[in-house]
């Protein structure tokens, strides 16, 4: 028997109910039926106990997200720690593709065990939903419109890390067979994008009205505007045959990649101008009412009791003291932090020249002049200046939202709320005092990596931003590190309309850079113009993709640099082949042994002052290498474990007999 309490209580964490899925039933010694349990015909025919059944799929997230941002972490836009012992920031066994043969990745845990569980739970909703003969046909085709959503929401999943996997569309019992060959790649989009479409069929047959926070209509072609996206760049891949060892044929497609650029260009279409873009792009990641905000598709709203899981503002910062402490009070942050942006990223906004008022990269402007910037012949950037700091002025408005710089604020404009990133390097001998809030702070020279405690603060030169509250201590000045009221967004309208140019630029058509120039506008950038940018309208969508969802939940770029390069039939992605890069800024820290002067810099006319330099750098640290020369980086690996179970699964390509265990 069921225990209704105890399977509503399960529902509310999470948990699926192991005794229903299995479809065990045990009876009361004497035949007596206790008023607190019911056998499963019954709770099928009962709408609240359907209704909480598949509220359980909304505990599914996508792998590599939350506020750890692993994906973000494997990509070039941010880079992790090296502390000792927090694996969720130190992610070198993934970026330096370290697999075991045992577990097939790294510390990543990938969808394979779970994913499972949660496709034959909803399988098994899909098919009791379908005869139940109690619930209403209203119900019944919002449930199931739910139910084929979240099915092909989860295969996704799986497909972005294996890329063929075995798909079963039926709740499989102990008298089945459990060893189901892997589906064809083309096959599996197929079956997803084929869920999506009888999802939103669904929606339109019902008239029940969605609650907020639930996937409908929109979500369900907004969703399947992405997986098109995927789909026809595999189509490409397979077409330039980069997967060479593929006995099976499971990489082979048969329809090229115009058939998913129409699907999505299509999916997107049912969507656009039922929303809008808001004005003010922070507001999206700060706004307690941002879930209802005019962008939102699909948000996931604040609430205390389950965001234990996510929550930025207690990890995006230095771990270390704030300006203002003093020999009675010495506060500090004490964030042990690991989300540290590369300036790849941050060299991706542009910068409004004061002149010509012109949008430029920031090295590029009449400011950089003035600071006499330079860009040597490894491309990177040096320049000096006591107003140095105007390197971050005046940025595309999303910079703001996303990075903390150098002279930026983790909460009201004053200097104990400064966030100083600088590195005291004044002649041998002398009394070093860096700033308070670098991972170089002490080291002696920059040869040597930051790593363990000192990797907790910036070794890029920035901390990550979004979604994180700076603004609230208590009277003894110790931080309130709890998560305000906000969302994140699984899908919003950005998404849609960036979804739209890149299927409409891939099909020829003109409407691609209207899209765009929404996404730039919000921005606060001009409209996009080729021999101003420098650059094609394609490279002008992939770079706003970047920058638009960089550390948001769910990440993009990593993957979405996966597909790009897979269609372009590549076999070394250069931005994860190379370190991540950061910048250096010099300045001759205050000497005092006094906590309430250490970190501070020496003003101009003071001793030992000099004209603070900054340079950009790559990490030139073996802690630090990214690695992805291969084709078979690409997916990761099934473990020799499962394959020596599991006859019917054909290992990844390229992975085959590779002694993958370092």
């Amino acid at each position: 028997m069921i225990t209704t309490k105890n399977f509503i209580l399960n529902i509310s964490k999470g948990v699926l109910c192991t005794s229903l899925l299995l479809g065990a039933v045990a009876c009361d010694p004497l035949g007596i039926e206790p008023t607190t349990t019911v056998d499963q015909d019954r709770f099928w025919q009962n709408s609240q106990l359907a209704r909480s059944y598949v509220n359980n799929f909304y505990f599914i997230s996508e792998s590599a997200s939350g506020d750890k941002f692993q994906s973000e972490q494997w990509s070039d836009n941010c880079q992790g720690n090296y502390e000792q012992d927090w694996d969720t920031y130190r992610q070198t066994k993934f970026t330096q593709r370290e697999y075991d043969e045992n577990s097939g990745i790294g510390v990543f845990n990938a969808p394979w065990s779970s994913a499972y569980k949660n496709i034959r739970a909803v399988n098994l909703g899909i098919e009791k939903i379908s005869t139940s003969t109690n619930l209403t046909e209203d119900l019944k085709n919002q449930l199931l419109a739910e139910c084929y959503f979240f099915r092909a929401y989860i295969y996704f999943d799986m497909e972005k890390f294996w890329g063929a996997v075995p798909y079963i569309d039926k709740a499989l019992s102990v008298s089945d067979e459990t060893y189901v060959p892997q589906t064809n790649r083309e096959v599996l989009f197929d079956k997803i994008l084929e869920d999506l479409k009888t999802s939103a069929d669904y929606f339109s047959k019902t008239t029940i009205k969605p609650e907020l926070g639930m996937v409908n209509a929109d979500v369900a072609n907004s969703f399947k505007s992405r997986v098109a996206l995927y789909a026809a760049n595999a189509a490409d891949a397979s077409a330039k045959g980069i997967y060479k060892d593929d006995a099976k044929g499971l990489f082979k497609f048969e329809k090229n990649s115009e058939h998913y650029y129409n699907i999505s260009y299509t999916a997107a279409k049912e969507v656009l101008g039922k929303y809008s873009l808001v004005d003010d792009y922070a507001d999206l990641f700060t706004a307690s009412n941002a879930h209802v905000c005019k962008e939102s598709i699909w948000p996931v709203m604040f609430k205390k009791s389950d965001r234990e899981g996510f929550n930025p503002t207690a990890i995006n910062g230095p771990d270390g003291y704030y300006y203002g402490g003093n020999k009675d009070k010495s506060h500090q942050w004490g964030y042990r932090s690991g989300l540290f942006p590369t300036q790849d990223l941050v060299d991706c906004y542009l910068q409004k020249d004061n002149k010509d008022g012109k949008w430029k990269k920031w090295w590029e402007t009449s400011q950089a002049k003035e600071l006499g910037i330079a860009v040597n012949a490894k491309g990177e950037i040096k320049g000096s200046g006591k107003d140095y700091r105007k390197i971050y002025e005046n940025r595309d408005e999303r910079f703001y939202s996303t990075i903390t710089y150098d002279g930026s604020y983790m909460g009201p404009e004053q200097e104990m709320y400064m966030i100083q990133t600088w590195i005291d390097n004044t002649t041998e001998g002398e009394k070093k005092y860096s700033s308070l809030h670098t991972g170089y702070r002490f080291v002696e020279t920059l040869e040597s990596a930051p790593i363990n405690r000192a990797s907790t603060q910036t070794i890029t030169g920035y901390y990550s931003r979004k979604y994180s509250h700076f603004d609230s201590f208590y009277d003894d000045g110790t931080l309130n590190k709890e998560q305000k009221q906000t969302c994140f967004f699984n899908i919003r309208y950005a998404e849609v309309l960036l979804n739209c140019a890149e299927a409409s630029y891939k099909l020829g058509k003109a409407d691609a850079k209207g899209f765009v120039d929404q996404i730039r506008e919000r921005a606060g950038l001009s409209k996009y113009n080729e021999s101003e940018a420098g650059h094609n309208l394609w490279d002008e969508i992939k770079l706003q993709r970047r920058i638009e969802f960089a550390f948001e939940c769910p990440g993009f770029r990593y993957f979405d640099l996966l597909r790009w390069a897979e269609a372009d039939g590549k076999t070394t992605i250069e931005e994860l082949n190379t370190p991540s890069r950061g910048i250096w800024i010099f300045r001759k820290g205050k000497e005092s042994e006094e906590i309430g002067e250490q970190g501070y810099p020496v003003k101009e006319g003071e001793k030992g002052y000099f004209t603070p330099k900054f340079e950009t750098f790559k990490m030139s640290y073996n802690y630090y290498e990214r690695k992805f020369d291969d084709v078979r980086y690409y997916f990761v690996p099934f473990s020799l474990t499962t394959l020596k179970d599991y006859k019917e699964i054909q290992q990844s390509p390229g992975w085959k007999d590779f002694r993958y265990n370092n």
